[in-house]
């Protein structure tokens, strides 16, 4: 299917599909090279971050080093900090927006990081903890790039003309002053 051919589709249908699955909006707008490229850069550069820090770089607002919810009263006889102070407590740990970009691998990862949590498995200081942190955000950020570049180019299709089209209706260089 050539852009052409493509039917209308909503942008925010295009950009639902593209968070879900990144670079699927491009391919339901018929760019399915573009859309497997960048999908696979996207996914690589996510879980190249968790290898690089490990799973804990999904570190999730409204819950401590340890997975356990952090509330509003000491011995957890408070409420949840994240029904009660939702901005604060997300912007206290502002990556975990980029990272959500990815779309639903980081909610599989944050699960996982919430069940290492309860394992006990550490999380490091390091810096190659902030490297994988920064990659999954970056992720992240690159697929909302991709969400809003696919939903555009679903509003405004480009019509490609022809070589032979082109080249009809535009005069050859140089043509003007040989005689």
């Amino acid at each position: 299917m050539s852009r052409n051919d493509t039917t209308s589709l909503s942008p925010p249908l295009v950009a639902l599909a593209g968070w879900i699955l990144p670079g699927l909006g491009y391919w339901l707008i018929g760019q399915r090279q573009r859309g497997v490229i960048a999908g696979s850069v996207i996914l690589a550069t996510f879980l190249l971050g968790l290898l690089i820090g490990g799973i804990r770089v999904i570190d999730v607002p409204g819950y401590d080093a340890s997975g356990e919810k952090r509330m509003t009263k000491p011995r957890q006889q408070g409420e949840w900090r994240l029904k009660t102070e939702f901005v604060p407590e997300v912007m206290n740990k502002p990556w975990y927006i980029a990272q959500s970009l990815a779309g639903p691998i980081n909610i599989a990862a944050t699960w996982v990081s919430l069940d290492q949590a309860d394992k006990k498995v550490a999380m490091s200081t390091s810096r190659i903890f902030d490297i994988g942190t920064l990659y999954t955000a970056v992720a992240g950020m690159l697929n909302l790039l991709v969400i809003i570049d696919a939903s555009y180019r679903a509003t405004h299709p480009r019509k490609i003309e022809s070589p032979a089209t082109e080249s009809s209706t535009t005069p050859a260089s140089g043509s003007a002053g040989a005689a």
